[in-house]
């Protein structure tokens, strides 16, 4: 009796990381979604790839459509956040980071931008932006 209600407990875990794997995927979808829609107009009326931020028609909300740079990919684990980052000019990867970070630097212990030049399929991406509570941002410069 013992052993099937750990073999039912182990169902049941497996199932609930199935669930949140789905949930996962939906959000992401969702978001991928969000950010291909719509154009974006500057923030102040200036270009959108002068700042790297574009703000939507409905407000000051940051959306992550631009001309500058777009997300790759994302991926979160145990409190931090990965997001990797092709960008036209990866000096811009402080204006980058904050603007991905701010948002959500609340739900995570730590926050990771990694900055490629765009076009460079390399594994060593040009920059990389680090956001924790106790340090603030540090970036760390690969291509120089």
């Amino acid at each position: 009796m013992l052993f099937c209600g750990h073999l039912m407990a182990g169902i049941n875990l497996g199932w609930a990381i199935r669930l949140g794997l789905v949930t996962c995927v939906i959000a992401l979808a969702t978001i991928n979604w969000a950010v291909r829609r719509g154009p974006a107009v500057g923030v102040g009326g200036t270009d959108p790839s002068a700042t790297g931020v574009s703000i939507s028609e409905r407000g000051n909300e940051p959306l992550l459509v631009n001309e500058s740079w777009h997300i790759r990919n994302m991926a979160t684990a145990h409190g931090a956040f990965v997001i990797e980052v092709e960008a036209e000019d990866p000096s811009q990867a402080e204006t980058i980071a904050r603007s991905l970070i701010e948002p959500i630097k609340d739900d995570y212990d730590e926050v990771l931008v990694y900055v490629n030049q765009r076009g460079d399929d390399s594994d060593l991406p040009a920059r990389r932006m680090q956001w924790t509570p106790s340090e603030g941002y540090v970036e760390i410069t690969y291509d120089q």
